[in-house]
């Protein structure tokens, strides 16, 4: 797609910090990161999110995700990280081209951000009834 950014840094029309890249997928720096080594694993082939990807491209791209987790485990000793994705604009989706983050956190580094909602914990059978189980 030659408005989606992340196309365009797969075909090496952008330039970017490459990580790791397989056949089918690609792993680079954040430019906006959130903390050292975040990373963006996306597939190579364009998806908008997780709803249109094919489970064959999901499970490719889970190969490279795995495969940067044990490069940072290996290379820099990193032993936590949150792993993410955001799909649709109410889930905060900027690119609109599946991609997954990639955030090591350690004693000292964590990631600021994400709040909590235990008061949800309520709704959770009625959350659960909603899908039949």
């Amino acid at each position: 797609m030659d408005d989606c950014v992340f196309c365009r840094i797969v075909s090496g029309e952008i330039p970017c910090w490459k990580v790791l890249e397989t056949e089918h997928a690609l792993a680079f720096l954040d430019l906006e990161p959130v903390m050292e080594y975040h990373t963006l694993v996306i597939p190579k082939a364009h998806y908008a999110d997780l709803f249109s990807v094919p489970e064959d491209v999901l499970c490719q791209t889970g190969s490279a995700i795995k495969q940067v987790v044990r490069l940072y485990q290996d290379k820099l000793g990193i032993e936590n990280m949150h792993l993410f994705n955001n799909s649709g604009k109410f889930a905060r989706q900027t690119v609109f081209h599946l991609h997954f983050h990639i955030v090591p956190v350690g004693p000292g580094r964590p990631l600021a951000g994400f709040q909590k909602q235990p008061e949800m914990v309520r709704e959770y059978p009625e959350m659960l009834r909603a899908l039949g189980l």
